[in-house]
């Protein structure tokens, strides 16, 4: 069956509330109201073009995740064994795991805690994604490689990211991240023209999967943009929320989507929380330096 991303009535039988459905699995996020979907996401959704078009499966009610490093509970189970296994060859030497230096850059991991990320390798100036046919600014020192090569909302994923918080209570890591990668199919697109009434459903995913919640978003710009000569449409907006056991209490998120030429769009993804607000300014600085390859 065609299950296209928008609002359905809830499928755990709540009267008279809806969920988001978003193209894959179903999200926490609902509301009140009748089925219906209208409006852009509606006409861009019943177009088939040279986009792809997904015929999607069967909902699932999903497990929501957090914006954490799901990784890192494999590179920490890897690292105990290599650690055990280095102190049974050297008869209990005092060495430990190696931690990241608090000096390299904000939002590191602290003393008593390893980054598992991969550093860039020196003279590292910009991130190029050859999927997405963009590349943009290398924000410096601190800043890891992402170790995802997909997620929900993109095909696949490239970017930088530093640590925020080092445990939170779903367990991983919170971060900071900018990434991009080829949108994912469960969002239908009719090219540009169509890129206002899906970077809504796209944001909401993103909303849905990676922050705690209950949420409130407060949309700071919503806009046609033109970025490196071709057309995009860039969404800024703040999150909040008052959830025990997280450092932070909010986000700034910017959301881009740009035509590169390839048969998806590329989706630019920045997310700063608000624990790290003297960062903000790397999201205009990242979305002024895209540079198509």
């Amino acid at each position: 069956m065609s299950v296209t991303p928008g609002w359905y009535d809830d499928p755990d039988g709540v009267a008279g509330c809806q969920r988001w459905w978003n193209g894959v699995t179903w999200s926490d996020v609902t509301r009140g109201g009748g089925t219906a979907v209208g409006g852009p996401l509606a006409t861009a959704v019943a177009q088939r073009t040279s986009y792809d078009v997904l015929e999607g499966g069967p909902p699932q009610r999903p497990d929501r995740p957090r914006r954490w490093l799901p990784w890192a509970l494999v590179g920490g189970a890897l690292l105990l064994i290599v650690v055990l296994a280095v102190t049974l060859a050297g008869g209990g030497s005092s060495g430990g795991a190696t931690t990241a230096d608090p000096s390299a850059g904000p939002g590191t991991a602290g003393p008593g805690t390893t980054d598992p990320g991969n550093p860039f390798p020196p003279g590292t100036v910009r991130i190029l994604d050859p999927d997405a046919g963009i590349s943009y600014a290398y924000l410096g020192e601190g800043w890891r490689e992402l170790e995802v090569t997909s997620r929900p909302e993109m095909l696949t994923a490239h970017g930088q990211y530093i640590i925020t918080q080092p445990t939170v209570p779903d367990g991983g890591q919170f971060i900071a991240e900018c990434s991009s990668g080829l949108l994912a199919r469960q969002f239908t697109v009719s090219g540009p023209q169509s890129f206002a009434g899906v970077i809504d459903p796209v944001s909401e995913s993103f909303r849905a999967n990676y922050y705690p919640g209950p949420n409130e978003k407060d949309v700071l710009t919503s806009e046609v943009v033109t970025i490196a000569g071709r057309p995009g449409y860039l969404l800024k907006f703040d999150l909040t929320w008052e959830v025990s056991g997280y450092d932070s209490t909010g986000e700034r998120v910017a959301l881009l989507l740009l035509d590169t030429g390839k048969q998806r769009p590329a989706v630019v993804y920045i997310s700063v929380p608000n624990t790290h607000a003297e960062l903000y300014g790397v999201i205009d600085q990242v979305i002024a330096s895209i540079e198509l390859l």
